[in-house]
């Protein structure tokens, strides 16, 4: 029988009565055929209890059960509707969910028959990390004594530290069950010990000197001598002839000099002698050649001796660090027993492990094999080895015979749907040669004709996107002969269903030497196609104007989002970072974190620098070197270090109010519970408000996640604000997606992984260059032995065949990625890299890596057209051309930068108003406009008040202003009293009754706030000390920063900005009112504000 078409393929897999194994290219309506074959099954009087449809996301499962509830429901048929009021009270009985769901809901039916507490639940992840905390920790507190007895523990514990040892059994521990397979069969491969391991290689270490042409001590004789390196290497070879003991670090050593004097630096044998032995370190020439023919003779022996000593060693570390890993597994899981919880992995392994065993449960056996006859699974290519085993289980009985579903209306069935192209969830386990398994499965189950069947027809892309993809995976390089191998074959090709009479490009690249350029180039093309662009809508099929939400930004890695976010919001351009990106590396993240580890430690210089720089403070670059070293000083000290007199008036007046604010939280640190103490100091702080508005969204939900975290950890038994700053560091350094933002109209910035299974009109996949990120800091690496593949444990250094083809595997996947990220796009695509001299590098683990040449040389042309040229075209030899729009950046560039780099705290970027320019503003603060502040004279005019007196009885007299809750009171006493009160948390030095500043200060606060209109005007809603900033326009565009002295409500239709001046009037005083005005009216814009100068013994001054 030949192929099958399209339209053949998809009627074959709807049909209930076929075993089907359907392979769905991207954007070709797969989940449509599952919910059509879900209603045949209906159709055909099939109980929606013995249908089993299983996914990998609850959103999946949410969406694919709506869809067959609307489909049922609206059958307007006879039969139809009366199948839908036969159904709709049992909705219920739709087993439609996520494989954990399932086994949840299994082991919830038998708990007893898996040796679980009926009432047990699934630990969160809080639960999860204290559990797994304090099984390392008991671990840690034994592996010392344990080394003492077991020799394989004591070389693991040597070849890392107690924190690499900790990070390497926790990563094992989120895995473990594939971890310790993996282990078990690599250990028992290789049972000699470190004492044999060491003994069998000196032993060949003597037998290769003793076939060393003319003996060692000839080798000794014409070798070079005089250098150090070939001396030491000298004395041990004559040690090792004495037969001494010798242990591993010694022969390792020896190893070591030998390599280097036989091997290059890539371990083949050496042609010539190492070119830092110069000709004068050998007895004579003659010596010279004859000592580089010994050692070209003898250099091949040597890697066999190497590699069986290190794979010895290996071997036997391999074995610590498997007795070391199951303790903690074991103790890890009697934390998870002694609470009656599950996490994930046990719960699969529980639910597979019940399975294997219904033999022993003959009546729940027939309750399972009664109950499920068609079973559907969705994104099949997701699936791990151990939920295809599940899978199995249930469906063994199968191939057996009917047994208890031969009264059924239909013989049982099984439909899975996916795409190997699209299996790029490795790290949790998904295996692309599953796959095969599956296949081989299902052929098994019947007699029948050839369960696979492809579709190819998109529903979702431009042909000419789709003529792209086709071209571009065909030339993708496979290595065929690979189990897990990125294949584009005929069956995964895109039908050419349309002509395409495209007069512009759908295709662009995007290209410059800097990824911050880059960035910009992306950012103005997506600015283009928000003024000028046009995309089809895919209900009406009509043409309509292009929204910021129609964009995607797709990332390889977690780490690249930065300079895009960053040049979209300097253009204006709204943009959310969709969860799957760094939610500790968020400016607001880190900003909380800051808060939160420097109320935990406050004594700590370090973290009071991270709090100083963080937005809760934002002191500038200059203040914190004047105050360094003792940062943390400053912030908590009874007396206000010297330094701080070196401050401008700006950052001391900020200084000021943080001290005062840090001494009431400091009380309340592990006094009130540490959520309700940060959403005291966010709402106190005013925190939100200072959020650019170009993220404003994201970063209000991030906020949100950290307090929902916060309340989280506190709430499972973190008492301490110590603890859980140290809870929330460990949290830091694994990968957490940033908190889910409901972008409706705004560009998305993700990984190509969260964008699996969405779409979008436009796609930029950017960061092409850049590898895959990520921490790989763990010390043991476990290949998993999943199908064809051997497991291996690699300790240290040290590398197996395995580790090879474990990155062989992983650019396999990088390929698959590179194919989910270009069918995301439904009208355009567009590439963006760095060039390095004119060409794409790729680093490993990037999608440039596996971009094929040919494609490449289409960016070799990019960077040699001439900026007169706005297109380049790739054609490819037989198969047609594809045109791509060149994006450049304009002349005014945003440099790439690390993501704290341009973090100057002293400035936002943005607060108010958004800023259009693409450059970095400067900032200036209002009391500098017009000119620079000089000091004036106070009143009364026979005190002595300049420079830093007169700033010093300004802060008085406003702080006073301020707090005074009766301005009315004029004593000079209580006066005093109280700016006594105030200097001793403001200033450096406290203040006398003799004190001349201190009465000056009385005087002058007496001169303002005896005045009629001052009373009246505090009497009112007062808000002091308003900390602004607003973007200001003009040739030099800047962004203006101040502090108003007084904000009062006078009625419901005016406010009024105060400003209190204790020296003689100045022009420059109306210029500051002015700009204070501005920034009011952007509070306001609703309300009528009015500007008031009030000085010191004079009129108050309207404007």
């Amino acid at each position: 029988m030949g192929p099958q078409t399209d339209s053949d393929a998809r009627k074959n897999a709807i049909d209930p009565t076929r075993n089907v194994v359907l392979r769905a290219s991207a954007g070709t309506g797969k989940t449509w055929v599952l919910v059509e074959r879900y209603h045949k099954l209906l159709q055909a009087d099939v109980d929606p209890a013995n249908i089993l449809c299983l996914t990998f996301t609850r959103q999946a499962a949410a969406e694919m059960r709506t869809r067959v509830v609307d489909k049922l429901r609206t059958d307007e048929s006879v039969d139809g509707k009366q199948r839908w009021l036969k159904l709709r009270d049992r909705l219920g009985d739709f087993n439609i969910d996520t494989i954990d769901a399932f086994c949840h809901a299994l082991l919830r039916e038998f708990p007893l028959e898996a040796g679980l507490e009926p009432g047990f639940r699934i630990a969160d992840e809080t639960e999860i990390h204290r559990f797994t905390e304090d099984a390392l920790d008991r671990v840690m507190h034994m592996a010392p004594r344990i080394a003492q007895r077991d020799s394989d523990v004591a070389l693991t514990l040597a070849e890392m530290t107690a924190p690499q040892m900790r990070k390497s059994l926790s990563k094992e521990l989120k895995r473990r069950v594939e971890s310790d397979k993996a282990q078990g069969l690599f250990v028992t491969k290789d049972r000699a010990t470190a004492q044999q391991v060491e003994e069998d290689t000196r032993l060949a270490l003597q037998r290769f000197l003793q076939n060393l042409p003319d003996g060692v001590e000839r080798f000794v004789e014409n070798g070079p001598v005089g250098h150090p390196r070939f001396a030491m290497l000298t004395k041990d070879l004559l040690r090792l002839q004495d037969s001494e003991l010798w242990t591993g670090a010694q022969l390792r050593s020896l190893l070591e000099r030998l390599e280097e004097h036989f091997l290059t630096q890539t371990g083949t044998p050496r042609k010539r002698l190492w070119n830092g032995y110069s000709a004068g370190t050998f007895p004579s020439k003659e010596d010279r050649k004859s000592h580089q023919e010994m050692v070209e003779a003898s250099a091949k022996d040597l890697p066999g001796i190497s590699q069986d000593f290190r794979a010895g060693l290996n071997a036997a570390q391999a074995r610590g660090f498997r007795r070391l890993f199951s303790m903690t597994e074991k103790e890890y899981c009697q934390a998870l027993e002694r609470n009656a919880t599950l996490d994930f992995p046990e719960l699969q392994a529980r639910a597979l492990k019940l399975l294997s065993q219904m033999d022993e449960f003959a009546r729940s056996r027939y309750r399972l094999e009664a109950r499920y006859r068609h079973v559907l699974i969705d994104e099949v290519q997701d699936i791990s080895q151990g939920q295809w085993e599940l899978v199995k289980l249930l469906t063994q009985s199968w191939a057996e015979g009917l047994g208890v579903a031969g009264d059924a209306p239909l013989e049982p069935s099984i439909f899975v749907v996916g795409d190997r192209k699209q299996s790029i969830y490795k790290f949790r386990n998904a295996n692309a040669q599953v796959f095969n398994d599956v296949v081989r499965h299902i052929s098994q189950l019947r007699a029948e004709q050839d369960v696979t069947m492809s579709i190819k027809k998109s529903f979702r892309a431009e042909q000419t996107l789709l003529n792209f993809i086709n071209h571009l995976c065909d030339e993708i390089e496979s290595e065929k002969e690979r189990s897990d191998a990125f294949k584009y074959e005929s069956e995964d090709q895109f039908l050419n269903v349309a002509t395409s009479d495209d007069h512009q490009p759908r295709l662009g690249l995007a290209i410059a030497d800097e990824e911050g350029t880059c960035a910009v180039a992306v950012a103005q093309e997506i600015q283009r196609l928000l003024d000028n662009g046009t995309v089809k809508d895919p209900n009406s099929h009509m043409l309509r104007s292009v929204q910021p939400a129609d964009v995607a930004i797709l990332f390889r890695s977690r780490t690249s989002h930065r300079e895009f976010e960053r040049a979209l919001a300097d253009l204006g351009i709204p943009a959310a970072v969709y969860k799957g990106l760094g939610f500790f590396e968020a400016d607001e993240s880190k900003d909380l974190l800051a808060l939160i580890r420097f109320l935990a430690d406050p004594a700590s210089d370090l973290r009071a620098a991270a709090f100083m720089r963080s937005g809760f403070v934002r002191l500038s670059d200059a203040a914190l070197q004047n105050l360094a070293p003792h940062l943390a000083s400053a912030l908590i000290a009874a007396v206000i270090p010297e330094q701080v007199s070196k401050l401008d008036d700006h950052d001391r007046r900020i200084l000021e109010q943080i001290r005062r604010a840090v001494a009431t939280w400091l009380k309340l640190v592990d006094r009130v519970p540490a959520a309700d103490l940060i959403d005291r100091i966010l709402q106190e702080s005013a925190y939100v408000y200072e959020v650019p508005q170009a993220r404003s969204a994201q970063a209000l939900e991030n906020i949100k996640k950290m307090r929902s975290m916060v309340r989280r950890i506190q709430n499972r038994g973190y008492a301490t604000l110590a603890r859980i700053a140290d809870h929330l560091d460990t949290l830091s350094m694994d990968d957490e997606s940033n908190a889910v933002v409901e972008a409706l109209d705004s560009v998305q910035l993700m990984t190509i992984h969260a964008a699996k299974g969405l779409e979008f009109p436009i796609v930029f996949l950017v960061s092409l260059a850049r590898g895959a990120g990520g921490r790989h800091d763990s010390r043991v690496r476990v290949v998993t032995g999943q199908s064809d593949r051997t497991p291996s444990v690699s300790v240290g250094e040290y590398k197996t065949l395995e580790d090879e083809d474990e990155t062989v595997s992983n650019k396999e996947e990088t390929k698959r990625l590179l194919y989910v990220a270009t069918t995301r796009a439904r009208d355009y695509l567009y590439f963006s890299s760095t060039l390095f001299k004119g060409a794409v590098k790729g680093n490993s683990g990037s999608i440039a890596e596996v971009l094929p040449k040919r494609f490449l040389s289409v960016w070799e042309k990019a960077a040699q057209a001439p900026a007169t040229e706005d297109t380049v075209q790739w054609t490819v030899d037989g198969k047609g051309a594809h045109s791509f729009r060149l994006c450049r950046a304009s002349d005014t560039v945003i440099p790439s930068r690390d993501s704290d780099s341009d973090r100057t705290v002293a400035s936002s970027d943005n607060d108010f108003a958004t800023l259009s320019p693409r450059v970095r503003l400067p900032h200036v603060a209002a009391s500098r406009v017009g000119s620079v502040e000089s000091p004036n004279r106070a009143l009364p005019e026979e005190s002595s008040t300049a420079g830093k007196s007169s700033r010093l009885l300004g802060t008085l007299v406003h702080r006073l202003l301020a707090v005074q809750q009766r301005p009315e009171v004029t004593q000079p006493e209580e006066i005093g009293r109280r700016l006594r009160e105030i200097a001793q948390t403001t200033e450096s030095v406290a203040l006398d009754e003799n004190d001349h500043a201190l009465s000056d200060a009385v005087t002058l606060y007496q001169s303002i706030a005896g005045q009629d209109e001052v009373v009246q005007l505090l009497q009112q809603t007062c808000i002091h000390e308003v900390p602004f900033s607003f973007f200001l326009p003009g040739e030099t565009p800047r962004v203006m920063r101040g502090m108003v002295d007084c904000l009062v409500r006078e009625d419901e239709t005016c406010v009024a900005v105060v400003e209190f001046k204790t020296g003689k009037p100045r022009d420059e005083d109306r210029v500051q009112l002015e700009a204070y005005l501005q920034a009011a009216r952007m509070f306001f814009p609703d309300l009528q504000v009015r500007g008031r100068l009030i000085y010191a013994g004079q009129p108050a001054s309207e404007k």
